[in-house]
């Protein structure tokens, strides 16, 4: 089983939610990518947009965490440390991981469905790793939630047609879309909620602390 945050010392906090997390964040991205069989939908916006402005897949991911993010915030979500760590530290990493070609390009079908499963399972993983922190949670997940408050959907169907604008418009600029596209679509919120079971959590039962909380509590400390 694994424990939620509870009264862990900060430091351990922030390590796994800045480091852990979002390094296992940033590797589910690259293999979802080197899958080579069509990407995810927002990865198919990151291709697209990498396609039009030339600048680094790791760059194109730091800017649409920052629009994703600060969206989420003027709809009334509430951002955490996790939330800044989620928008800004997997790009860089995402960007040193291509450039090493640390993670081989699949050239087969079969291979590439592998590689894409694994990429959506660690992707799960490090759901896990930061959410379990609650410093607060990501920028798709926060403007899910908050899309979910406003419009009175699920938080499954914000999901699914945020999925579908983000990879629609992602398609128009020249991203890669195939049976890649399809499975973190289809498969990504049943390998997270897997996960979390496995660790006998509930991400409804987490309690994500904002910017303040985290520095009133530091101040205490």
């Amino acid at each position: 089983m694994v424990k939620r945050s509870g009264k862990r010392p900060y430091i351990k906090r922030f390590f796994h939610s800045a480091m852990t997390g979002q390094i296992l964040c940033a590797v589910s991205i690259v293999m979802m990518l080197q899958a080579n069989i069509g990407v995810s939908p927002w990865n198919v916006l990151k291709q697209g947009l990498t396609n039009v402005t030339g600048m680094s897949f790791g760059t194109i991911d730091v800017l649409i965490n920052v629009a994703v993010i600060s969206t989420a915030m003027l709809l009334g979500e509430r951002i955490g440390f996790g939330s800044v760590f989620s928008v800004f530290i997997p790009g860089p990493i995402i960007d040193l991981i291509l450039w090493f070609d640390l993670i081989p390009l699949q050239k087969t079908i079969f291979g590439g469905i592998l590689m894409m499963f694994a990429g959506v399972e660690v992707l799960a993983l490090s759901t896990l790793v930061y959410m379990r922190e609650e410093l607060g949670s990501g920028p798709r997940d926060s403007l899910m939630v908050a899309l979910a408050r406003k419009t009175g959907r699920t938080a499954g169907f914000c999901r699914v047609c945020l999925d579908a604008v983000v990879c629609v418009v992602g398609w128009l600029l020249g991203g890669q879309v195939g049976i890649g596209t399809i499975i973190p679509m289809v498969g990504a919120g049943t390998f997270i909620e897997f996960t979390f079971r496995l660790a006998k959590l509930s991400p409804k039962g987490l309690k994500q602390e904002s910017l303040g909380e985290t520095m009133r509590a530091l101040g205490k400390q």
